[in-house]
């Protein structure tokens, strides 16, 4: 259960983020319709594919981006 639990939460033991629910919510979606559009079982929408992948990645990867820019250790990130 700590897997699931750190995977949702922004830090390891720390509050769930509602950011990372929605992110792996929506590319369990993408990869559902990819697989499923790949073995013939109904044709996905493209625009609809990419709205819902680009929206997915952003909403994992905003802790990423926000440490690329944050201070650390009294030192400032270029």
């Amino acid at each position: 259960m700590k897997f699931i639990s750190d995977i949702l939460s922004e830090e390891s033991g720390g509050k769930y983020s509602s950011k990372k629910i929605w992110g792996h919510i929506f590319m369990f979606l993408v990869g559902t319709s990819f697989i499923l559009d790949g073995l013939g079982k109904y044709k996905a929408n493209v625009e609809l594919f990419n709205a819902m992948l680009i929206a997915g990645t952003t909403l994992l990867g905003l802790k990423v981006i926000k440490d690329l820019f944050s201070k650390k250790d009294g030192t400032e990130s270029k």
